[in-house]
C-alpha cells in the first residue's frame, strides 16, 4: 500500500490543502488541473500545497488517483497575528492505495 496525508488549514479569510507524499506523476496531476482552474498552488520538494477546500482536493484524488480515505481527525488551532487571536481549523485526511 501507498500512503499520503491531506491538510486543510482554514481561518476566517483563507483555505489551503497541503498534500505529502504524491509521486511526480500525481504532482503533474495535480498542477494541470490547478493551471485549469487558475487556482494558485506551490509545488514543493516536501509537499504541494493548493488554495482551495479539501472536498475538491479529495474528489480529484479519490476519483482520478484512485486513493481511497484510511483516517480523518480534526482540531481548532488558536494562533495569534499582529496580537489578535485567530481560529484556524485543521482537517487531516490519511489516504491510501
Amino acid at each position: 500500500m501507498y500512503y499520503i496525508i491531506v491538510t486543510e488549514s482554514e481561518s476566517p479569510g483563507e483555505t489551503s490543502c497541503k498534500i505529502k507524499g504524491l509521486t511526480n506523476a500525481e504532482v503533474d496531476i495535480l498542477e494541470s488541473y490547478c493551471k485549469e482552474r487558475q487556482v494558485t498552488y506551490l509545488n514543493l520538494k516536501e509537499f504541494f500545497e493548493a488554495d482551495i477546500q479539501g472536498v475538491q482536493v479529495l474528489n480529484i484524488i479519490c476519483g482520478v488517483l484512485g486513493y481511497q480515505i484510511l483516517t480523518q481527525s480534526m482540531a481548532i488551532e488558536d494562533n495569534y497575528i499582529g496580537g489578535r487571536k485567530i481560529k484556524v481549523q485543521k482537517l487531516v485526511w490519511m489516504m491510501y492505495k
